[in-house]
């Protein structure tokens, strides 16, 4: 599929569209031209530079960014891109590709938050807490939040730091001096 192709492909899109703009994605998807109305999801590796995130996909939890981000990769209309750039058809292979999107989406972290140390304000307040004893819900609870977010940036952090259990990370993190 030529660039031009899958910049027209998520310009029509009606349903939603995900974005792994890693691995030279940005060159065949120019954010300025999304579809009004449409959902769009759109992930960055950790390391990008905050300011050249587009404003108009601030703030709607639209934006994140993972850590080791491995591909680019356009998912929107039963098809997904990958860099070369290769169309996927297949419903079992675009589905398995959703599935990953989706996972690494759950362990992302807010295209906002600032980065401290390693980690984002919000993941050294979860770990304290954690690290004191604190329940994920009383951790929910004193934050703001939801036990599920608090999981999920847990997740997010166990990744970074390729821990396998959440004491691990709290390990790990204490070694690197997050904590």
């Amino acid at each position: 599929m030529r660039t031009g192709d899958v910049q027209e492909m998520v310009m029509r899109a009606q349903t939603e569209i995900s974005l792994c703009m890693s691995g030279g994605m940005d060159d065949l998807v120019d954010l300025r031209f999304l579809p009004r109305g449409t959902p769009v999801r759109v992930l960055y590796p950790d390391d990008v530079d905050r300011a050249s995130v587009p404003d108009f996909l601030r703030g709607y939890d639209q934006v994140r960014v993972c850590a080791g981000l491995p591909t680019g990769l356009v998912l929107c209309e039963g098809t997904a891109v990958v860099p070369g750039p290769a169309t996927v058809t297949a419903p079992e292979t675009v589905a398995l590709l959703k599935a990953w999107f989706d996972h690494l989406w759950k362990g992302a972290m807010s295209a906002e938050s600032r980065t401290v140390e390693g980690l984002t304000e919000q993941e050294r307040t979860i770990l304290r807490l954690l690290a004191g004893g604190v329940t994920d819900d009383a951790a929910a609870a004193r934050l703001g939040t939801s036990a599920r977010s608090v999981r999920r940036v847990m997740a997010g952090v166990m990744g970074r730091l390729g821990a396998r259990s959440r004491f691990q990370a709290g390990q790990l993190a204490a070694r690197h001096g997050w904590l």
